[in-house]
Protein backbone atom coordinates (compact mmCIF):
# COMPACT_ATOMS: atom_id res chain seq x y z
CA UNK A 1 0.00 0.00 0.00
CA UNK A 2 1.55 3.22 -1.04
CA UNK A 3 1.36 6.05 1.05
CA UNK A 4 0.05 9.46 0.13
CA UNK A 5 1.00 12.76 0.71
CA UNK A 6 -0.95 15.70 1.66
CA UNK A 7 -0.18 19.20 0.26
CA UNK A 8 -1.09 21.57 3.24
CA UNK A 9 -1.99 25.50 2.88
CA UNK A 10 1.29 27.01 1.55
CA UNK A 11 3.03 23.68 0.00
CA UNK A 12 3.35 24.37 -3.34
CA UNK A 13 2.92 28.01 -3.71
CA UNK A 14 5.22 29.91 -5.14
CA UNK A 15 7.10 32.54 -3.25
CA UNK A 16 5.11 35.26 -1.90
CA UNK A 17 7.57 37.57 -4.06
CA UNK A 18 6.62 35.59 -7.39
CA UNK A 19 2.75 35.86 -6.46
CA UNK A 20 3.29 40.00 -5.98
CA UNK A 21 5.09 40.35 -9.26
CA UNK A 22 3.49 37.48 -11.66
CA UNK A 23 -0.32 38.06 -10.14
CA UNK A 24 -0.52 42.27 -9.05
CA UNK A 25 2.45 44.11 -10.94
CA UNK A 26 3.14 42.87 -13.84
CA UNK A 27 -0.85 42.44 -14.50
CA UNK A 28 -1.13 46.11 -13.87
CA UNK A 29 1.94 46.65 -15.91
CA UNK A 30 0.63 44.79 -19.06
CA UNK A 31 -2.88 46.31 -18.33
CA UNK A 32 -1.90 49.68 -18.43
CA UNK A 33 0.54 49.28 -21.75
CA UNK A 34 -2.42 47.77 -23.88
CA UNK A 35 -3.86 50.80 -22.75
CA UNK A 36 -1.68 52.87 -24.37
CA UNK A 37 -1.27 50.72 -26.97
CA UNK A 38 -4.91 50.89 -27.99
CA UNK A 39 -5.47 54.70 -26.96
CA UNK A 40 -2.23 56.67 -28.27
CA UNK A 41 0.28 54.62 -30.29
CA UNK A 42 1.78 57.44 -31.28
CA UNK A 43 3.39 57.71 -27.45
CA UNK A 44 4.38 54.15 -27.96
CA UNK A 45 6.00 54.43 -31.04
CA UNK A 46 8.29 57.43 -30.46
CA UNK A 47 8.72 55.96 -26.69
CA UNK A 48 10.22 52.68 -27.89
CA UNK A 49 12.22 54.52 -30.70
CA UNK A 50 13.50 57.50 -28.40
CA UNK A 51 11.65 59.85 -31.02
CA UNK A 52 13.41 58.61 -34.13
CA UNK A 53 9.76 57.43 -35.84
CA UNK A 54 6.89 59.30 -35.51
CA UNK A 55 3.19 57.44 -35.96
CA UNK A 56 1.70 58.14 -39.35
CA UNK A 57 -0.94 59.91 -38.41
CA UNK A 58 -2.00 59.66 -41.90
CA UNK A 59 -2.12 56.03 -41.89
CA UNK A 60 -5.08 54.94 -40.57
CA UNK A 61 -5.55 51.46 -40.24
CA UNK A 62 -2.64 50.88 -41.96
CA UNK A 63 -0.51 50.32 -39.24
CA UNK A 64 -2.94 50.28 -36.48
CA UNK A 65 -3.59 46.92 -36.35
CA UNK A 66 0.05 45.96 -35.19
CA UNK A 67 -0.56 48.20 -32.15
CA UNK A 68 -3.83 46.20 -31.42
CA UNK A 69 -2.42 42.27 -31.78
CA UNK A 70 0.55 43.98 -29.35
CA UNK A 71 -1.84 45.06 -27.15
CA UNK A 72 -3.86 41.89 -27.44
CA UNK A 73 -0.72 39.63 -26.85
CA UNK A 74 -0.27 42.23 -23.45
CA UNK A 75 -4.13 41.84 -22.37
CA UNK A 76 -3.16 37.92 -22.36
CA UNK A 77 -0.08 38.49 -20.15
CA UNK A 78 -2.43 40.35 -17.50
CA UNK A 79 -5.52 37.32 -17.96
CA UNK A 80 -2.87 34.60 -17.56
CA UNK A 81 -1.13 36.23 -14.47
CA UNK A 82 -3.71 37.69 -12.80
CA UNK A 83 -6.61 34.97 -13.36
CA UNK A 84 -5.03 31.77 -14.67
CA UNK A 85 -1.96 31.86 -12.17
CA UNK A 86 -3.63 32.95 -9.35
CA UNK A 87 -6.62 30.29 -9.71
CA UNK A 88 -4.03 27.21 -9.77
CA UNK A 89 -1.70 28.67 -7.11
CA UNK A 90 -0.52 25.41 -6.24
CA UNK A 91 0.37 23.73 -9.82
CA UNK A 92 3.94 25.05 -10.08
CA UNK A 93 3.80 22.96 -13.04
CA UNK A 94 1.46 24.69 -14.60
CA UNK A 95 3.36 28.06 -13.07
CA UNK A 96 6.64 26.96 -14.94
CA UNK A 97 5.27 26.10 -18.02
CA UNK A 98 3.28 29.57 -18.25
CA UNK A 99 6.63 31.06 -17.36
CA UNK A 100 8.77 29.12 -20.02
CA UNK A 101 5.93 30.29 -22.62
CA UNK A 102 6.08 33.98 -21.59
CA UNK A 103 10.03 33.89 -21.59
CA UNK A 104 9.81 33.36 -25.52
CA UNK A 105 7.95 36.20 -25.50
CA UNK A 106 10.21 38.21 -23.54
CA UNK A 107 13.23 37.47 -25.66
CA UNK A 108 11.08 38.53 -28.69
CA UNK A 109 9.94 41.97 -26.44
CA UNK A 110 13.85 42.49 -25.59
CA UNK A 111 15.00 41.92 -29.26
CA UNK A 112 12.16 44.00 -30.29
CA UNK A 113 13.56 47.11 -27.76
CA UNK A 114 16.93 46.84 -29.29
CA UNK A 115 15.66 46.88 -33.02
CA UNK A 116 13.78 50.08 -32.11
CA UNK A 117 16.72 52.01 -31.32
CA UNK A 118 18.75 50.49 -34.10
CA UNK A 119 20.42 47.88 -32.55
CA UNK A 120 21.80 45.97 -29.70
CA UNK A 121 25.22 48.03 -29.25
CA UNK A 122 22.64 51.36 -29.23
CA UNK A 123 20.72 49.47 -27.00
CA UNK A 124 23.51 49.09 -24.27
CA UNK A 125 24.73 52.89 -24.74
CA UNK A 126 23.35 53.91 -21.32
CA UNK A 127 24.60 57.27 -21.63
CA UNK A 128 22.42 57.56 -24.66
CA UNK A 129 19.10 56.45 -22.26
CA UNK A 130 15.89 59.12 -22.12
CA UNK A 131 13.36 58.50 -19.24
CA UNK A 132 11.21 56.61 -21.53
CA UNK A 133 14.22 54.19 -21.33
CA UNK A 134 14.03 53.54 -18.48
CA UNK A 135 10.94 53.83 -17.59
CA UNK A 136 10.74 50.64 -20.11
CA UNK A 137 13.71 48.94 -18.46
CA UNK A 138 12.69 49.34 -14.72
CA UNK A 139 8.88 47.77 -15.70
CA UNK A 140 10.40 45.24 -17.97
CA UNK A 141 13.37 43.82 -16.48
CA UNK A 142 12.27 42.87 -13.04
CA UNK A 143 9.56 40.71 -14.24
CA UNK A 144 11.46 38.77 -16.75
CA UNK A 145 14.66 38.38 -13.48
CA UNK A 146 11.71 36.90 -11.93
CA UNK A 147 10.38 34.76 -14.27
CA UNK A 148 13.73 33.50 -15.01
CA UNK A 149 14.35 32.59 -11.53
CA UNK A 150 11.79 30.92 -10.91
CA UNK A 151 12.16 28.82 -14.13
CA UNK A 152 15.54 28.15 -12.70
CA UNK A 153 13.52 26.42 -9.29
CA UNK A 154 14.72 29.75 -7.41
CA UNK A 155 12.84 29.82 -4.30
CA UNK A 156 10.58 27.19 -5.96
CA UNK A 157 9.34 23.70 -4.34
CA UNK A 158 8.67 21.69 -7.69
CA UNK A 159 8.00 18.46 -5.74
CA UNK A 160 4.90 19.04 -4.36
CA UNK A 161 1.78 16.99 -5.49
CA UNK A 162 0.23 19.62 -8.15
CA UNK A 163 4.00 21.10 -8.93
CA UNK A 164 6.14 17.96 -9.67
CA UNK A 165 7.61 19.03 -13.06
CA UNK A 166 7.22 15.38 -14.51
CA UNK A 167 3.86 15.56 -13.91
CA UNK A 168 4.07 12.69 -11.62
CA UNK A 169 1.71 12.83 -8.64
CA UNK A 170 3.95 12.11 -4.43
CA UNK A 171 2.85 8.69 -3.66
Amino acid sequence: MSKSTTVSPGDGRAHWIYRLIFNTIEPFCAGVGALLIFYDPGSYLVTMTRHAVQYPANAGPVAAFLYTQLGGGWLYFAFVEAVILRIYSTDMRLWWLMCMGMLLSDAAYAHGCAQAVGSWANWADLSAWTVEDWTVFWTTAPMLAARICFVLGAGVNFNTSQGNLAGKKKN
